[in-house]
């Protein structure tokens, strides 16, 4: 009788099932941490930390010198332990990244060996838990820390005859690491020799030791509760994923990185208080697991089974351990490939040393100021430098012998005695990238080393100051004395606009290249409430083309220090940080969240100073310190400075934004310049612009007395749009801040730069040139030779010539504006609607095509004579320039068509809970 193949699987599976029932099957406990170097433990000789549970399990089972994981990161090393293939086989190579679907997980291989496959905590990465078929996946959200307590609840409470494998994973130690320390004294802690000893780092390495005897108290818990419960003989397994989130660990392929605790306990099956010498992977323990629970490893994945070294009946395993790198998001684009073997040499290949090393460390420095601390001490200690530089940048190749140099410090690729051994490694590490199909993917955006030629940039964007105001423009108020030697070294520009006569569409143009229109942003941000009725958007949006994260990935260091006044401001919280925008550092004002100087307006005259900031002291986002108004500019040049200082010793070009608060009312210039003045307000503007000058001086004069930064930086200074009426001046020109005038959007452009300007245009003017912000920013992308944002269209044009004084070209396509929507002017003199211009001359209409004006500004730069009869086809072709610029935006509140959106009509369910 012939027997279909259903039947056959059916008795297939009863076989298997009566010679299970018959198999001793053990429970088992996999606990696991979280970032845990594994020297940071007294199992492994710490002297600063005792973690008495790990000895506790040690004392009962095996101890593993020579463990490792396959990645560093969290979701390959976690994927590569739950489906035994490494992360080039299992598709999870950068962090956050999934094995593929069909692959068989580690519970599905228990399961069918008859157990309960149970997860509680971290045990896959976070809401991926789930997705490796667990019969229970709890708490596993990022430190859900009430998992260990539940896990042990469960575990107490379970009423089953099935055989048990139990994940707990711990979030301990990860960031953030806990603020009590308990009796951790910092100052007796011993600072690993590859690290950077301050104050900060000391404090922060007793928060990460708490956080471990946080993790070692739960790992005691929770093996206790297994022993009540299951019994003595319960299979227990100890490790973690990788290294902590310290330089040179986590994310790095140094055993700082991938070597992990392992501690496997096992009454009467593995001998107590051993310890083994014998190579294993995270890979490995899958087939360990199913080893244990009397099934057969496939041989289909790349781990093999551990279970003869648990038993003693072997002290080898692995002769080479390889372990890989990726990335973690744009964070970390660092791809990297490595070769340990059993006799301590460890070859690194750096698939990609022209990228910069960067990480969670480097890059949210708010959360790991410890990595501030090291940069600052770099500034001015050699050792420090070294250091630091050597976590930023990589060689090709690395050769260490861990033995010896267990902090791997010394690097002997190119010792001629170590050739043959290279050549091996090298030999090794190829046919593994092919064994394993890895094609060496680049995933994210790195961040690029940036070549040692490449131009600093500086621009200095003041707040509603003059075009006639800097008396290098004919000023004759005061003396801008630190400005006006810039000028006399340097190009004057005197046809250079800003691309809206108020702030904060000026600054998204500069920062864009891009008409702020396209952004929503066509005047002032302010509260939430005025800015959806003008029709405005919140804040730029992030994904904005932004000149400054486009430096930072060709290896700028990026800094703004000011007034930023594009999201953040009034009662509008929840609005991006500035370094979101690819920003480094930030200091900013109340337009502004991230770190801020909030403004003490102090008029000397016996009352208390009033504080000044629309609100933002109530925001949050960012550490907050108050000044008095008259020194806020300074306060941003010194935070600066620090900056330029902190980018040599990184070893980076930098591009620096200076966007003083000044000259923008209220004005509070400080007392002794105060007291010169008769108190109007245009004495008081003054008096704030001549300080606002000495206070940049300090910025200048660091850079001038500097020979290799003199020799290598690009100085621009310009104002955001017009002046304050009855404040600064904009003589001859017509108009002033919110005017679409010449008043309103010319502006003073000086640009300075010794050895990169034309020597022959130092100390001229240009008078010819016409050129915008928009093309600032597009200029700055080949002054810098930076490539421009993938799939955006920039409105400015490259006049970078232009801008060093070798040609003087004009940018070629009109320039156009649109008044903001709160700003239609006067009865008597009504602000135009929409302007441009084009050559030598300015345009104006209202939406409804009446008032149109037309100016000859090289003959009537006062523009007093319109010309528009004079010339009907040049109005007729400009008109419907501006008509179909302004029509291809999205309109605002000034425009009469416009009307707000409809915010959607609620459901019955959502009126029911309200």
């Amino acid at each position: 009788m012939r027997l279909s193949g259903i039947t056959c699987l059916i008795l297939v599976q009863l076989f298997v099932s009566a010679v299970l029932a018959g198999t001793p099957r053990p429970d088992m406990v996999i606990f696991l941490s979280d970032d845990h170097t594994w020297r940071d433990s007294s199992v492994y000789g710490s002297p600063d930390i005792k973690t008495p549970n790990m000895d506790r399990l040690a004392a009962r089972g095996m101890t593993f010198n020579n463990a490792f994981v396959a990645s560093p990161s969290c979701a390959p090393s976690r994927a590569a332990l739950l489906t035994g293939l490494y992360p080039a086989n299992n598709g999870a190579e950068p962090n956050h990244f999934r094995p593929r679907a069909e692959i068989k997980k580690l519970p599905a291989y228990l399961q069918e060996l008859g157990y309960e496959v149970v997860s509680f905590g971290k045990v896959g990465h976070y809401k991926q838990t789930p997705e490796y078929g667990f019969d229970i996946a709890r708490h596993f959200r990022y430190h859900e820390d009430i998992a260990i307590p539940k896990a042990i609840e469960w575990l107490q409470q379970r009423d089953s005859d099935r055989p048990l494998c139990l994940f707990v994973g711990t979030n301990w130690p990860h960031v953030p690491w806990p603020e009590e320390i308990g009796d951790i004294d910092p100052a007796a802690l011993q600072v690993p020799p590859h690290h950077v000893d301050t104050p900060v780092t000391r404090e922060w390495r007793a928060k990460y030791m708490a956080a471990i005897q946080t993790m070692d108290r739960e790992l005691g818990q929770v093996y206790d509760v297994a022993r009540q419960k299951l019994g003595d003989d319960v299979f227990f397994l100890h490790t973690s994923d990788h290294g902590a989130q310290w330089p040179f660990g986590k994310w790095n392929l140094y055993d700082e990185g991938i070597r992990t605790p392992l501690i496997v306990s096992w009454p009467e099956q593995i001998k107590p208080g051993v310890r083994t010498d014998a190579m294993a992977s995270w890979i490995d323990i899958l087939p360990t697991l199913i080893d244990v629970a009397g099934g057969t490893p496939p041989d289909s994945i790349d781990g093999r089974s551990l279970l003869p070294v648990l038993k003693g009946e072997t002290t080898t395993h692995r002769e080479v351990i390889f372990t890989t790198h990726s990335g973690d998001g744009d964070n970390n684009v660092y791809p990297m490939r490595a070769a340990r073997t059993l006799d301590g040499w460890k070859y690194i290949r750096n698939l990609h040393p022209e990228f910069r090393f960067t990480s969670h460390v480097t890059n949210a420095r708010a959360k790991n100021s410890y990595w501030d601390s090291w940069v600052q001490k770099a500034i001015t200690h050699p050792q420090a430098r070294q250091k630091v530089r050597r976590y930023l940048e990589r060689p090709d190749e690395e050769l260490y012998q861990v033995n010896t140099d267990p902090y791997e410090q010394q690097n002997r690729v190119d010792e001629p005695e170590q050739a043959e051994r290279l050549r091996m490694l090298r030999q090794q590490v190829d046919d593994w990238l092919e064994e394993t199909g890895d094609q060496k993917n680049v995933y994210g955006r790195p961040q690029r080393i940036a070549a040692e030629d490449k131009p600093n940039v500086i621009m200095v964007f003041i707040d509603d100051m003059g075009w006639s105001d800097l008396s290098c423009f004919q000023g004759a108020a005061v003396k801008t004395e630190y400005i006006d030697r810039l000028a006399a070294e340097g190009i004057r520009f005197t046809n250079f606009y800003v691309n809206s006569p108020i702030c904060s569409p000026s600054r998204v143009a500069l920062t864009t290249g891009q008409y702020p229109q396209r952004w929503r942003i066509n005047s002032y941000l302010a509260q939430r409430k005025k800015n959806r009725e003008r029709g405005l958007a919140q804040w730029l949006e992030p994904k904005a083309p932004v000149l400054a994260r486009e430096l930072k990935h060709a290896g700028y260091a990026t800094g703004h220090f000011g007034k930023w006044h594009m999201g953040g401001q009034r009662d509008v919280g929840e609005a991006p940080l500035i370094t979101r925008y690819g920003f480094d550092q930030s200091l900013t004002n109340f337009e502004g969240l991230g770190p801020r100087v909030l403004p003490l307006k102090d008029a000397y005259d016996g009352k208390p100073p009033q504080k000044h900031d629309l609100g933002s002291a109530n925001l949050g986002h960012g550490p907050i310190r108050w000044e008095d108004r008259s020194v806020v500019t300074a306060a941003f040049v010194k935070d600066a400075l620090n900056f330029i200082d902190q980018a040599e010793a990184t070893g980076q070009p930098f591009y620096l934004n200076l966007w003083p608060d000044d000259v923008h009312s209220p004005f509070f210039p400080p007392e002794v310049v105060r007291d010169a003045t008769d108190g109007s307000k245009r004495a008081l503007y003054y008096a704030v612009l001549k300080a606002m000058d000495q206070q940049l001086g300090a910025l200048f004069d660091r850079i001038r007395n500097d020979v290799k930064l003199k020799n290598n930086t690009l100085i621009l200074i310009a104002s955001d749009n017009g002046p304050e009426i009855g404040a600064g001046l904009a003589n001859p020109l017509r108009g002033a801040k919110t005017w679409l005038y010449e008043g309103g959007v010319r502006s003073p452009l000086i640009v300075w730069g010794p050895s990169l300007i034309n020597p022959k245009a130092a100390g001229t003017t240009n008078n010819t040139s016409v050129l915008s912000a928009l093309d600032l920013n597009r200029s700055l992308y080949s002054l810098t030779g930076t490539e421009l944002p993938l799939g955006v269209q920039l409105d400015g044009e490259d006049l970078a010539d232009t801008l060093l004084g070798k040609e003087k070209q004009s940018r070629q396509a009109p320039l156009f504006w649109r008044r903001p929507p709160d700003r239609p002017g006067t009865r008597e003199e009504p602000n135009p609607d929409l302007a441009a211009r084009a050559g030598k001359w300015k345009f104006y209409m209202n939406y409804d095509q009446t008032g149109i004006q037309l100016y000859d500004l090289e003959q009537d730069i006062s523009e007093t004579r319109n010309q528009a009869a004079q010339h009907p086809d040049l109005v007729k072709r400009l008109q419907q320039a501006v008509y179909e610029w302004n029509s291809s935006l999205p309109a605002d509140a000034g425009d009469p068509n416009w009307r707000p959106k409809k915010k959607p009509a609620k459901t019955g369910k959502e009126k029911a809970a309200n």
